[in-house]
C-alpha cells in the first residue's frame, strides 16, 4: 500500500514539473515572448493596460536567476528550455522592468 502511495505521489509530482517545448521565433521580442510562454501563469497585476507588473523576492532580483527559474522551472512552474541566447537576455530584462520591488 506504501509503494503505491509513493508511487501516485511521484507521478503528480512529474506531471507539476514538467517542459515546455515553447521556443521564441528569432524576431520576437520580449514582450511576446512572456505573452506566449508566461503570461498564462504570470499575469501579473494590472497598474496600466499597457504594462505588467509581479513581484519577486528582492533576493532574486537579477537576470541570473530569472534565466535559471525560466530554464530549469520549478515544482509548479514547468521549465522551458528552449528559451536561450538572446530571446533570454531580453526576458529577464523585461521581468526585471516590470518587477514591482526595483
Amino acid at each position: 500500500m506504501q509503494h503505491k502511495k509513493l508511487s501516485l505521489l511521484a507521478l503528480s509530482l512529474s506531471l507539476l514539473a514538467c517542459s515546455d517545448d515553447y521556443t521564441p521565433r528569432p524576431s520576437s521580442s520580449a514582450k511576446t515572448i512572456y505573452l506566449e510562454a508566461c503570461a498564462r501563469c504570470h499575469s501579473g497585476e494590472t497598474e496600466n493596460p499597457a504594462m505588467y507588473y509581479w513581484s519577486i523576492n528582492p533576493k532574486n532580483i537579477n537576470t541570473r536567476y530569472i534565466a535559471y527559474k525560466v530554464n530549469t522551472g520549478s515544482l509548479t512552474m514547468p521549465s522551458f528550455p528552449n528559451i536561450q541566447g538572446e530571446s533570454m537576455n531580453n526576458l529577464s530584462e523585461f521581468v526585471l522592468q516590470h518587477n514591482l520591488k526595483k
